[in-house]
């Protein structure tokens, strides 16, 4: 399953969806008009005998109101959920896991969410737990993975097990990577906006309340007829909302299906989802919540948070899913028994340091992980994206007790690697940390620096990833300190080098986006040949770094291959960092599948020598990173 293409549907799923909701307001507008018109000898003329059908006035006046109430309630709605999946897990009652948690289950998920996110190359997901609810569920939100959250309910934490919540991880973790995530947000807007012509009909309905005293009939006429009007708002938007609903399950049905597949390959363990869904149908409960916000979010779940009928239903039956998954399966569902969590591995010791300095090598890294390396034409393949990987890798960070336990010292490591290293510019650099931020957080920041002196890029990246988590918990003006001084920091000098450019595009991506505080730039160039003088740039910047004079013809035979579009290259030595960041900020705007096209031929020049350099891995990341794609970890024997 390719998460690159599988995006690609989603978008062209999301511009049908558009055309169906336009027809949708229409049909709306145009009820709404017809009731009007029979409802108007009420309002102003309740002597007249004739009735029109056709009133240009009545229509300028009916149309443009309904379709803006529409319009301004889906927006007001989509600038909410534009904050990020938080949002939504607020919503649903759910609370954010603390990241240096010591309960046994809440780590346990942390660490499976973890591991998914190295063997996937997503960042991080924050992770929010829903415990007044009982049922075994889950969901994933957000605009875009850099706000994104992973929420599971109490029942879920507490009736599977590791390989069966690893299972409902990866699940979400393939809405995330399928594109199903932003999909489903913006299906909660349109859906909002048709929902406020039911509201505001409500709302005139209850006029009725104060009509009582009246004994104008005239009056009473009038006040009639609005409760009428109210009564056709409130009929005509739930009738709009009904066939919005059946839009929002169809497509929810067939995507459920394809994270069902994608999470199978992900994780390699059919048991482990097909055995979550068996107990979900074994237990008493199934999926069910109480929050009285679940109905806006049916289609994010796991599975089926209420009981629908009429074509409602947002997933498949259990059984066809399990089946799917199962062909051999008898029929039996699972007792979702409480499990106990109690093992010490899973337990992180609350005295151990957050870091505990030892020698070069102690820090895994991301770029050599203990399994066969990931083929070029399989970035992207949900069956290469190994979860064994993740699981390595996390492992060996945990027994190096490399734990962070706050926001002030995750932010501390970010202005270490950035803190010079030559003594005068060192000194500057740790006076103005001192000076914005406090002496305190320079004064880790300079023990973090001399920590990772002269280690990999790898290992950084490692630390890097691992702070995140805790870099999204900052608030927004927080956050904006935190980017204005690194900006400062990496300006200290008068110069930028490829290291501070990659932390700069992690920081813009993960901090800045994920926060709201930057926009992501919309789809404009859907194939190689609309951005090939970027790919000449980056090919001809990754040529630079790996001094290799047969890289640049090695990139411009692949892009041929990709694209069947002759390329012009770009001399290594003429391509300087504002050159990158000028391609990639064109790139952003790129489709998914041109993107992992781009990181794939970025790969194979940064791979021509078959190795990988401090240098290639952070330019590697930075383009990931700027773009917006996900970068699984890579071996540095890596071959095409």
């Amino acid at each position: 399953m390719d998460f690159f293409e599988a995006q690609e549907k989603a978008l062209k799923q999301t511009r049908r969806l558009v055309l169906w909701f336009a027809l949708c307001v229409v049909g709306v507008m145009i009820t709404l008009y017809l009731a009007a018109v029979f409802i108007r000898p009420f309002l102003i003329q309740p002597d007249a005998t004739h009735l029109s059908w056709w009133d240009p006035q009545l229509a300028a006046i009916i149309c443009p109101t309904v379709g803006g109430i529409i319009v301004l309630g889906s927006l007001f709605k989509l600038v909410q959920l534009s904050a990020g999946g938080s949002v939504v897990a607020r919503d649903m009652g759910a609370r954010p896991v603390d990241p240096s948690t010591s309960d046994p289950l809440e780590r346990r998920l942390l660490n499976v969410v973890e591991e998914m996110s190295i063997a996937s190359g997503l960042s991080a997901p924050q992770v929010w737990v829903m415990d007044a609810e009982d049922g075994i569920n889950a969901f994933a939100a957000g605009t875009d993975p850099s706000n994104a959250v992973v929420a599971v309910t109490r029942g879920c934490l507490e009736r599977l097990n590791r390989e069966e919540l690893q299972g409902v991880v990866g699940h979400e973790f393939s809405h995330i990577l399928n594109g199903d995530m932003k999909l489903n947000m913006r299906l909660m807007g349109w859906v909002f906006g048709l929902i406020m012509i039911a509201m505001l009909g409500k709302m005139l309905i209850e006029l009725l309340r104060f009509s009582r005293g009246s004994r104008d009939s005239k009056g009473n006429g009038a006040i009639i007829g609005v409760v009428v009007a109210g009564l056709a708002m409130w009929l005509v938007g739930s009738i709009g909302v009904f066939f919005a609903r059946l839009l929002q399950a169809a497509v929810s049905r067939q995507r459920e299906f394809l994270a069902d597949a994608s999470a199978v390959q992900f994780t390699r363990n059919p048991d482990g989802l097909a055995n979550a869904l068996k107990k979900i149908g074994g237990f008493s409960k199934n999926g069910a919540l109480h929050s009285s916000k679940a109905s806006e979010a049916r289609h994010m779940f796991f599975v089926k948070s209420e009981l629908m009928g009429l074509g409602l239903s947002t997933h498949p039956p259990l059984k066809q899913r399990i089946k799917a998954i199962d062909p051999s399966w008898n029929g039996e569902m699972l007792q979702g028994e409480t499990e106990e969590i109690f093992r010490d591995r899973e337990r992180p010791d609350p005295d151990a340091p957050f870091w505990d300095g030892r020698p070069s090598g102690a820090i895994p890294s991301r770029l050599a992980p203990e399994s066969e390396p990931l083929q070029l034409e399989e970035l992207g393949d949900s069956q290469r994206m190994d979860p064994k990987v993740g699981e390595a890798i996390h492992r060996q960070l945990s027994e190096r007790n490399v734990v962070f336990r706050s926001k002030t010292e995750a932010k501390a490591l970010l202005y270490g690697l950035l803190l010079a290293q030559d003594p005068t510019l060192h000194e500057s650099c740790f006076d103005l940390l001192a000076t914005k931020a406090s002496r305190a957080m320079a004064e880790n920041a300079a023990i973090w620096n001399r920590e990772l002196a002269g280690r990999p890029a790898s290992e950084k990246l490692a630390l890097v990833d691992l702070s995140l988590p805790w870099l999204r918990r900052m608030s927004r003006s927080e956050a904006k300190q935190f980017i204005e001084i690194t900006r400062e920091l990496i300006h200290a000098d008068g110069h930028v080098n490829l290291f501070e450019f990659m932390l700069q595009k992690v920081i813009e991506r993960q901090i800045a986006v994920g926060l709201g505080l930057r926009a992501v730039a919309g789809i404009r160039y859907h194939t190689l040949a609309d951005v090939s003088h970027e790919a000449a740039v980056l090919i001809g910047a990754f040529a630079a770094i790996s001094g290799d004079p047969e890289a640049v013809e090695a990139g411009v035979v692949e892009f041929w291959h990709r694209s069947g579009v002759d390329l012009n290259p770009v001399d290594p030595e003429k391509c300087t960092l504002a050159d990158v960041a000028k391609a990639l900020v064109k790139l952003e705007a790129a489709s998914p599948v041109v993107k992992v096209r781009i990181l794939k031929i970025c790969a194979l020049v940064a791979l021509h020598d078959n190795s990988l350099e401090d240098g290639e891995i952070e330019l590697l990341r930075a383009a990931a990173e700027a773009i917006g794609a996900p970068l699984p970890p890579l071996s540095t024997a890596m071959k095409s």
